[in-house]
């Protein structure tokens, strides 16, 4: 078959912050394989088994010469399954030949079961931010993370379910509708928490640490005997979900 390239957009976290990523799917004569360039880790590397497989169980064909599959820019890490989603619409439409109607508005994120179905991935809240920084449309996350991504204004947040839902969407042959999500009434209902930093007697060295450790989505290391104000510090925390209490009890 002829040269034939198709360009989507993606997005990357880096720290709490997140980078568009462009990415290029170039099919031509060949030797049948598949390369992935531009800086990508393992988990990126191994998208195009995932991708193959989900796209050829969603009823669509892939190329099947030299596939050339380039995650700009060239000079960034790419790490993560979040590249599935838009590296299997850029297949399909070189697989089929077909270019993609205003498919430069959109931002796709989103990790593929071989199934075809879209799974969660982190850091949609920041690739919203990046998207709408860049002047997209609409970001097209997993369902999931859909209200996530809605809490971003002036950009459309559309939480899709499988590839096939996604490419009809852009084909033209489905509708969705973007999710919507009030950012003042979400946080009124998180204003009241069973546990608070109120409740911790003394303990201004352990309460400011993890204060540090949560602002910057690190873990807590305790080391010693653990008084009960302490290990209570931890669970009360805010966003305690988000690090591991590591104790380790000193024996001598």
């Amino acid at each position: 078959m002829p040269s034939v390239l198709a360009k989507v957009y993606s997005a990357a976290v880096y720290g709490v912050d997140a980078f568009e990523v462009e990415i290029e799917v170039n099919g031509a004569r060949g030797n049948p394989v598949i390369v992935v360039v531009g800086l990508p880790d393992v988990a990126v590397k191994e998208s195009k088994d995932r991708v193959t497989t989900a796209v050829a169980n969603s009823g669509y064909r892939w190329p099947r010469g030299r596939t050339t599959i380039n995650l700009a820019p060239a000079d960034v890490k790419k790490e993560g399954p979040s590249f599935d989603l838009p590296i299997a619409l850029a297949m399909i439409a070189v697989g089929a030949e077909v270019e993609l109607t205003d498919v430069e508005q959109f931002c796709f994120v989103g990790e593929l079961a071989l199934t075809g179905q879209v799974r969660p991935v982190r850091g949609v809240l920041p690739v919203a931010l990046e998207a709408r920084r860049r002047g997209r449309r609409a970001v097209i996350v997993p369902q999931e993370n859909a209200r996530e991504a809605a809490m971003v204004e002036g950009i459309d947040v559309y939480g899709v379910r499988n590839l096939r839902e996604v490419y009809e969407f852009l084909t033209g042959a489905r509708t969705l509708t973007p999710t919507r999500e009030d950012v003042t009434q979400f946080f009124a209902r998180h204003q009241s928490y069973d546990v608070d930093f109120a409740d911790v007697r003394g303990q201004q060295n352990v309460k400011r640490a993890i204060e540090v450790a949560v602002a910057g989505n690190h873990n807590v290391l305790i080391m010693g005997l653990i008084s009960t104000n302490c290990a209570y510090g931890v669970f009360c925390g805010p966003e305690c979900e988000r690090f591991e209490m590591h104790s380790s009890i000193d024996a001598c």
